[in-house]
């Protein structure tokens, strides 16, 4: 204790951690001068809020459906899983499956697989003023990996911290497809808002989705593609939302991991930054209310900017070689760093230890 007898265990300044049940859900938050973290540790760890405390913007989206307990108002059954319907917006893992079903080994595949479906188990490794941490676990249940991700926040930055672990505990090799998916959005995203990413090169696919101001089959150097009618697109640019249009883009080819997003009119930025090598492909996801029909009935505005091994189903990542491969007792382990700040407004490379530059 200080002079003036300010406890250090309930404490209100510098690091702190909150643990709570919010809606049914076991949560915490990491919290310094600068950010605030809410991780959903009962729903597959997702970080739910992502605030920069300065100008009280949160960079993440949010679903209108929010955060729901799994086992209540469940649905009938649907084959791609029950993502969809749960989908409570943030930033969520992707694990052990992409974003499209599939079957693989015996076992069926949802959107995205089971991670961010599942209740984690947590411990708290430090809680002081100067840095927070918090270990979260986990063992999936249709294919033996064993998940371990730390969470680090010290003072006075605006850098979150995650080094994550998966071990296959099982006696047979298995695939999986593993990446992150944040998912952004208004008051942060607007049509102000410009994204910075290294030089790389952007594709759509073979088919687009209903709704696409973007043509299929076509290649070209970040930040340009054409639309359906032949005009040049400026991706990092953002619409809109008046534009009404529902893309996805893959961005392949970047010698450094790393993105940023950045409202000059807010005066906020954020960042997320990989390993490259690890994570070759970042799904650029584009919904500006468009997509017709279920989920999205056209009411949305967000982007996701996700980086990943690959991008397909599972199963069809395994067929390319591109899926993380475990034998028995093998392990292998990541690194990510995000980052909100309010300068530099335009960015030209983002260092370890979330330097803007």
């Amino acid at each position: 204790m200080g002079r003036y007898a300010n406890s250090a265990w309930e404490r209100n300044y510098g690091c702190r951690l909150r643990e709570f049940i919010f809606r049914g859900h076991r949560c915490i938050t990491l919290e310094n001068e600068k950010i605030r973290v809410l991780v959903a540790a009962d729903k597959g760890t997702d970080i739910l809020e992502f605030l920069w405390k300065p100008s009280d913007v949160d960079v993440l989206w949010h679903s209108p459906t929010g955060l729901r307990h799994v086992a209540v108002g469940k649905s009938s059954p649907r084959p791609e899983g029950d993502f969809r319907d749960h989908f409570a917006g943030g930033w969520y893992e992707m694990l052990p499956n992409g974003p499209e079903p599939c079957t693989h080994r015996g076992a069926s595949w949802g959107n995205h697989g089971e991670s961010t479906l599942l209740p984690w188990s947590y411990t708290v490794l430090q809680d002081d003023v100067e840095k927070i941490g918090v270990r979260f676990e986990v063992r999936l249940t249709r294919i033996p990996l064993q998940v371990e991700k730390t969470m680090w926040l010290r003072r006075q930055s605006g850098t979150l911290t995650i080094e994550e672990t998966i071990t296959n505990f099982g006696a047979q090799t298995v695939e999986a497809l593993w990446g992150q998916h944040p998912t952004l959005g208004w008051p942060f995203l607007d049509e102000n808002c410009r994204i910075y990413l290294p030089t790389c090169s952007a594709a759509t696919g073979a088919e687009v989705p209903l709704g696409a101001r973007l043509a299929a089959k076509q290649r070209g150097d970040w930040p340009w593609l054409l639309d359906g009618n032949g005009r040049k697109i400026d991706l990092s640019a953002m619409p809109a939302p008046e534009v009404k249009s529902h893309d996805f883009v893959r961005l392949t080819g970047f010698e450094q991991g790393w993105f940023a997003i950045v409202n000059p009119e807010l005066k906020v930025g954020w960042a997320l930054k990989w390993d490259a090598k690890k994570f070759p492909v970042l799904g650029f996801w584009q919904l500006y209310r468009g997509g017709n029909g279920y989920p999205w009935y056209g009411m949305h505005y967000l982007a996701a900017l996700e980086p990943a091994n690959d991008l397909p189903s599972l199963a069809r990542a395994v067929e390319r070689g591109t899926a993380t491969i475990l034998h028995p007792g093998a392990t292998t382990s990541a690194t990510w760093e995000a980052t909100a700040f309010d300068r530099p407004l335009e960015v030209h490379e983002i260092r370890a230890n979330g330097e803007v530059l």
